[in-house]
């Protein structure tokens, strides 16, 4: 059986699940608002003194009780849950799940030459809840099921976001030239959880052609516009497109692509005449603290890889191997990259490089290779078999590639990257046409 065959047999599970998974879905909501949530993160994200770089390298140091406690409960809930019986039996795709086995078990293997063995520990505990709990949700759920499970926790969490961002804004009053909407994590990743809700709801009206669902797509456009997040942009309508495009007809994909690529051609067409006015005020989306300069570099992003090239090029010996993993960021090189770049940071704003810097060579290509191999799976299960549930893990997996390339959220513990994790190891477990039937 090779990576890419599919079930001939329409197996749907209409029988088997009468309502929403909504234990799981609100147990996920409660689980990372409480790792991953802060009630002022829309007024800390642009703070760049001593002090704000200072209680980051603490938080690297230390954590926080409450993020310990809550993926330690995650990790209990997803032993739970596997230890239920199972809905169905997992189609393991071994050549597809063998580079997944790899990744995870180098990622283990990398504890014995990290640079800091106590915060690898930490990161791998985390790693194994998140593990753990993705593999249970798959034993249980299939991809139609998955999707609600995503528009509880990820549409909750915007929910409360727009009411705490309402609370801030109403009592603070913050320069609108520098707010962003945060909600209750930092805009990047409110950006990135307006995505899943965007695909989710998508996905959902598309199978069961409900118009609430289309209202709740709307919003969460809405949010991601309001995080003034570019990267999280770029990505939300990169998946929503190819969402579109892979669970339409053949013939009304072929104008959608048609009539993207005279889109694009025109652009490039007007822009080569200088035809078009200067757009970097669009680019920068109305933020007061990215100047044309800091579009062109990418919001200080080259500065930041090249701090991290550089270290990471400190020891040649560590290139197939990496630092660690999640243990580059070191409280040094965080507070080191913070002060390069004038800001507090403690990422490379790039998932390939961080993986790079953490797990070598071997880890980042084996991550490229499971990321690639399931969108090429389910793209074609998508076409082959007319699936808008592999549309939707395929459309994923293509927003995480993009968000990838001037992010490093994708691969943080927070509830986008648990979904991601799902659509990666689906590919390997799941059975592309089984969904609910519409």
């Amino acid at each position: 059986m090779t990576a890419l065959s599919f079930p001939t047999s329409n197996v749907t599970t209409s029988d088997t699940i009468s309502a929403w998974p909504w234990k799981t879905g609100l147990v996920l909501f409660a689980l990372f608002a409480m790792a991953t949530w802060s009630w002022n993160s829309s007024q800390r994200w642009y703070a760049s003194d001593s002090a704000d770089v200072g209680a980051l390298v603490d938080r690297i140091s230390e954590g926080t009780l409450n993020r310990q406690a809550a993926f330690a409960l995650l990790g209990v809930f997803g032993l739970g849950l596997l230890m239920l019986p199972s809905v169905r039996p997992l189609p393991i795709k071994l050549v597809i799940a063998y580079p997944i086995i790899l990744f995870v078990g180098w990622a283990y293997l990398s504890i014995f030459w990290s640079v800091d063995h106590a915060q690898t520990l930490k990161r791998l505990i985390v790693f194994s809840a998140m593990v753990v709990t993705v593999l249970a949700v798959l034993r249980r759920y299939d991809i139609r099921e998955i999707a609600q499970i995503a528009l509880i926790a990820a549409g909750l969490t915007m929910a409360v976001g727009l009411v705490n961002e309402a609370r801030i804004l109403i009592t603070d009053r913050p320069p609108l030239g520098l707010w962003r909407f945060g909600g209750t994590m930092h805009p990047n990743h409110a950006g990135l959880n307006s995505v899943i809700v965007m695909l989710a709801s998508l996905y959902l009206f598309r199978s069961t052609r409900t118009r609430w669902f289309l209202l709740i797509f709307i919003i969460a456009f809405a949010v991601l516009i309001l995080t003034k997040s570019r990267t999280a942009l770029m990505s939300g309508v990169t998946a929503t497109a190819a969402f579109w495009l892979l669970s339409a007809t053949a013939s009304r994909a072929m104008g959608i692509g048609l009539a993207i690529a005279w889109l694009v051609a025109g652009v490039m067409w007007f822009s080569s005449m200088e035809l078009l006015p200067d757009l970097s005020g669009a680019v920068s989306m109305g933020r007061e603290d990215v100047s044309t300069t800091d579009v062109k570099k990418l919001t200080g992003r080259t500065d930041i890889w090249h701090f991290a090239i550089v270290q990471g090029a400190r020891d040649p010996n560590r290139m197939w191997t990496g630092y660690g993993f999640e243990t580059f960021w070191t409280p040094q090189n965080a507070l080191g990259v913070s002060q390069y770049v004038k800001f507090k940071i403690s990422e490379g704003h790039n998932a390939y490089l961080d993986w790079f810097l953490e797990l070598g060579i071997v880890g980042a290509g084996l991550y490229g290779l499971i990321l690639l191999t399931g969108i090429v799976r389910w793209t074609a299960a998508s076409r082959v078999l007319q699936s808008p549930a592999a549309a939707l893990a395929a459309a994923t997996l293509l927003g995480a590639l993009i968000h990838g390339f001037a992010e490093s959220s994708i691969g943080d513990a927070n509830l986008p990257t648990f979904f991601v994790y799902s659509a990666l190891a689906g590919a390997a477990l799941l059975r592309p046409d089984e969904e609910f039937s519409a």
